[in-house]
């Protein structure tokens, strides 16, 4: 707390009571060690047998010592300091010259104004080193204000991650069908979004944590009339109408967020997104080795996300399907845009092993995805439209 002196504070207590009680074998000497240690104005030893021959002239030194702040304890006894104003003021009454009497030659007197100045400094100096030690410790302020910086720029991989019971919980089951690696050649079993939201497998479930959907399919998994390949994937929905759209009307985005957990052995190639037509893929997000790529031409034309991706990682992606092409954000840093358009488009995800018993893979060769979003938006027009 910091309180104001009277304006008829003597130099003895402003003296003693700015010096907050440091070291000296009086309260004068207390005082006057700090401003003459602190400012290196002033001797202490000159100023100890000064201070008892201090002017009185008037009282403009009173005032300019009160005016600048210096600091009296609030603790301070009025009495005491009373007391101590009335031994000063007598003892430089009887020490005081004469008006016809010239000072002692060589009599040390303090020059007020020096004092002045010096306290000024103290006062400062002891500013800062208050201002260092409380920058040393931990200011709640700046810890409330830190967390929240960081709460508004958390990475697109930190947020809060959902938990289920079941896998159809993180998803919107009305969106998709999922395909298994199960049932007849060249016709898989499918689960539709009546099921969906209840239906769980080895090839459909969920993480240890819960917070992910594990797609798997193995090797030797059945395939589809179309595809030499097996899949545990979703395929898109409009309710109970299969999705197809085109990117020439309105605005169509798929976001993903997605984890390679287990590659086949012998051809280690597993696609986890893709844009289909009636026909074939338009464009995949795939992953060969350690090459994460986004692949479109049927293989002919790539895009590389990252060149050396490690098993398990998660990472965010975006598709805007929209103005006749395809963007792909990867980790909400675009990195490709991909000259594509058509109609009777839809998405897909999951996991789709590019490999079979013909390359070497056999049953115990899995591929396996794990997907902890899958958010789909369609926006001026519909998930089914005719061209």
């Amino acid at each position: 707390m910091r309180n104001t002196l009277p304006q008829r504070a003597t130099r003895h207590a402003l003296l003693s009571e700015g010096a907050h009680g440091l070291a000296g074998s009086s309260p004068v000497r207390r005082g006057i060690a700090v401003a003459a240690v602190v400012g290196g104005a002033l001797s202490v030893a000159g100023v100890a047998v000064a201070v008892d021959r201090l002017p009185l002239r008037h009282d403009a030194v009173d005032d300019e010592l009160a005016s600048i702040g210096l600091a009296a304890d609030g603790q301070t006894d009025n009495a005491a300091t009373h007391d101590a104003s009335t031994d000063v003021t007598a003892t430089a009454a009887d020490n005081a010259p004469a008006d016809d009497e010239p000072g002692t030659t060589g009599s040390p007197v303090l020059d007020t104004s020096a004092l002045a100045k010096t306290v000024r400094e103290a006062n400062e100096e002891g500013r800062r080193l208050a201002d260092e030690q409380k920058s040393d410790r931990p200011d709640e302020t700046a810890v409330v204000a830190t967390t929240t910086a960081a709460a508004t720029t958390v990475p697109p991989l930190a947020d809060a991650r959902r938990t289920a019971s079941k896998p159809g919980e993180l998803i919107d089951t009305n969106d998709w069908y999922l395909t298994l690696p199960t049932g007849k050649k060249g016709s898989p079993d499918t689960i539709d979004g009546s099921q969906l939201a209840t239906y769980h497998s080895k090839f459909f479930d969920l993480t240890s944590a819960r917070d992910g959907i594990v797609f798997s399919a193995g090797a030797d998994g059945v395939t589809t009339k179309n595809s030499h390949y097996p899949r545990s994937e979703l395929r898109e929905m409009d309710g109970s109408e299969k999705a197809s759209w085109s990117n020439t009307s309105g605005t169509h985005v798929f976001d993903v967020r997605e984890a390679f957990t287990k590659l086949p052995s012998a051809k280690p190639e597993v696609v986890g997104v893709q844009i289909h037509d009636a026909e074939d893929d338009v464009m995949q997000i795939r992953l060969e080795g350690k090459k994460l790529m986004v692949q479109y031409h049927d293989g002919r034309s790539e895009a590389v996300l990252d060149p050396d991706y490690q098993l398990g990682t998660p990472f965010d992606t975006r598709i805007v399907a929209a103005n006749g092409k395809v963007d792909v954000l990867y980790n909400g840093e675009k990195k490709a845009e991909l000259p594509l358009s058509g109609s009777g488009w839809y998405w897909k995800v999951g996991a789709y092993v590019q490999s079979n018993g013909s390359t070497g893979d056999g049953a115990d060769s899995t591929g396996e995805v794990v997907v902890y979003k899958a958010d789909v938006s369609h926006s001026g027009a519909s998930a089914t439209q005719s061209e």
